[in-house]
């Protein structure tokens, strides 16, 4: 029956004294209360439960009619469903009175009203943190973060039964549209730059603002005439092609993402309530001109940008004192030299190299120009083959920094294309060469605003260079996925200590090391930890041999140091995981020690949809073993 699905119940098995018997329980107004009798006691006790779930569901119904989806034609039984989202934890009330006549057992189960009040009261709880988790994406102008977990806070109110849900001063009843409308209404596209890169295919870059900041992520999506194509806007910047007859448009019909359909069980309940109760649309189109914008026309917005990076930005204030060095061959490469390199001409042609490899995207031309390198020429093969890489068209602006391993060039503006998610995906290249400048690795890079926010924190710090290696070991390991090499994923989530520098991972036999503790009653033990990961690289197998399209990104990334121990840092990810037809977020956390030669990651969990802050393993949950 589809009402033995309702909640897992703790349930306390008690005998009442006859004054407080079943009679007087049915003639209070104070309990919700269902009975069975049957030969099985567990049978017995299933509908008892049944029923009882039902005297709750006829009693909210009326409540709920306002939020439930305009095609329900069982109100009740909608309710039942919607009841059925709801957290155990909050129901440890039933009671339970138990009988036995001639082997037949009387089942009587009930519950008070105020409980099941605390249900609802439990939800708001839950609306409360995904909306304080939706500013925080805003206040960093995430706005795809921020817009999604408040799409997301707006579905679960359709599951509380009040017409007004006001929790801690905040009335979401209202506040949470506002945001929502606030932040499309505010979103600005202005077109810089537009390229025919050949008769069938044009390259567009929009500088696009929400409330006059730079978008550091957006989504978007355009009709092309025969798909509807999703965008992402990354540091301010939306990058795409238009192909086929869609060359010839002259303006664009733009659609801010808000509903996020696809990363709906992100969060359980909100995946159990999406095709139950009504959900909340919004104007969210906007026609864009594809006309260059001219200053004039921009003026009050850029001089915003401007003013909120140079608070903010103090590595690109430096660097702009530098003269780029210019190389010109097949394309024109300019070169930011901070940090003096001496085999800057020889990183140049090993760029031009790779550029030209990735841009005939031939695999033969892989093999021809890497054949002496195994490990590049399958890595770059698979980059072609599994993201449909593009270079952008015009001048390569970067910069050479100095590693630990030898030179990186950061960074190249490039475009992924995943047609089955009708994906286009801009993204940057990171070249990692060794000191004599010859290429040993290609990675796809992070988004330059978290790139800037950590070297200001290793330059606070005074150890850029700690941060540096484990910026780059999350660009390998993004890599990895984008790449779908399992061996490296296998590697990270071993339980040997796992050594971080170089192109590929290497396992050691040290282990235990860190003691972990639990810091409160939501959060997993150990041999969760460990199921976790055997069942994450199952089922990782199995996607990456299915799937035709894999793209994964971040929603958070944070690299902490621990106070008390010197060179030990915390890596935490909110990584969000979307395939041709599976999606999923899950949060990383790493703990990294760079007490030893090489720097090691000792301590790896992966917690699949979790989202509670409390429940989230942390840095503070490991201390070194004496």
């Amino acid at each position: 029956m589809k009402l033995l699905l309702l909640f897992t119940l703790i349930l306390n098995t008690i005998v009442f004294p006859q004054s407080f018997d079943k009679e007087t329980i049915k003639k209070s107004r104070d309990y919700y209360y269902g009975e069975a009798s049957s030969e099985n006691g567990k049978e017995a006790e299933d509908i008892a439960l049944s029923r009882l779930t039902k005297q709750i569901s006829v009693t909210v119904s009326s409540s709920f009619e306002r939020t439930l989806n305009e095609t329900t034609e069982d109100l009740q039984e909608t309710v039942q469903d919607i009841l059925k989202t709801y957290s155990t934890a909050t129901l440890k009330n039933v009671e339970t009175i138990k009988n036995s006549n001639g082997g037949v057992v009387d089942v009587f189960m009930y519950i008070s009203k105020k409980e099941v009040e605390k249900i609802f009261a439990e939800r708001k709880k839950l609306i409360f943190n995904i909306f304080i988790s939706a500013g925080e994406y805003e206040r960093n102008n995430n706005y795809a973060g921020a817009i999604k977990n408040y799409y997301f806070a707006l579905l679960l109110l359709n599951s509380i039964p009040e017409q007004n849900i006001v929790y801690e001063n905040i009335n979401f009843t209202t506040e949470i549209p506002k945001k929502i409308n606030d932040i499309i209404a505010n979103t600005k596209f202005y077109l810089k730059k537009d390229t025919n890169l050949n008769d069938k295919e044009r390259e567009l870059v929009f500088d696009v603002t929400v409330f006059d900041k730079k978008a550091n992520l957006l989504d978007f999506s355009f009709w092309d005439g025969l798909n509807q194509v999703n965008v992402q806007v990354m540091d301010g910047e939306a990058l795409f092609n238009l192909v086929g007859s869609s060359i010839k448009f002259d303006r664009l019909d733009v659609s801010i993402k808000y509903s996020y359909y696809e990363c709906r069980n992100e969060i359980s309940t909100v995946g159990d309530l999406w095709n139950v109760v009504q959900k909340p649309s919004f104007k969210n189109t906007k026609q864009v001109l594809l006309k260059i914008t001219n200053e004039e026309e921009r003026k009050t917005d850029i001089t915003s940008i401007k003013k909120d990076e140079k608070t903010t930005n103090t590595k690109n204030e430096v660097n702009e004192n530098i003269t780029p060095q210019k190389f010109t061959g097949s394309r024109t490469i300019n070169l930011s030299n901070k940090d003096n390199c001496n085999v800057l001409s020889e990183i140049a042609k090993q760029t031009e190299k790779i550029i030209s490899v990735l841009e005939k995207g031939n695999i033969s031309e892989v093999k021809k120009q890497f054949g002496d390198d195994p490990f590049l020429q399958d890595k770059v093969t698979k980059m072609l083959k599994f993201n449909k890489l593009k270079i952008a068209a015009g001048e390569i602006n970067a910069e050479v920094n100095k590693t630990y391993e030898g030179w990186e060039l950061r960074k190249i503006r490039i475009i992924n294309s995943y047609s089955s998610i009708n994906k286009q995906a801009p993204e940057y290249m990171v070249l990692d060469f060794d000191d004599k400048g010859k290429i040993y690795d290609i990675n796809f890079g992070i988004m330059d605003n978290l790139y800037t926010d950590f070297v200001e924190q290793g330059i606070y710090g005074n150890d850029w260079g700690n941060r540096q290696v484990i910026v780059k070991f999350v660009e390998k390991y993004r890599t990895a996925y984008l790449s779908r090499n399992i061996e490296m994923l296998d590697s990270l989530f071993a339980d040997e200590a796992v050594i971080i520098v170089g192109r590929v991972l290497k396992k050691t036999k040290i282990k235990d090391m860190y003691k972990y503790t639990k810091l409160n009653d939501e959060q997993p033990d150990v041999r969760y930890m460990q199921y976790t990961k055997d069942e994450y690289l199952k089922n990782q197998s199995r996607l990456f041999a299915n799937q035709k399209d894999i793209y994964l990104g971040y929603n958070s990334f944070k690299i902490m140091k621990k106070n008390k121990q010197d060179n030990v840092y915390g890596l935490s990810m909110r990584q969000y995981y979307q395939s041709t037809t599976y999606s999923d977020e899950g949060y990383l956390f790493l703990l990294v020690d760079f007490n030893k030669e090489k720097p090691q990651i000792y301590i790896r969990s992966w917690q699949p949809q979790e989202w509670s802050d409390a429940a989230l393993i942390k840095l503070s949950n490991f201390n070194l073993n004496q």
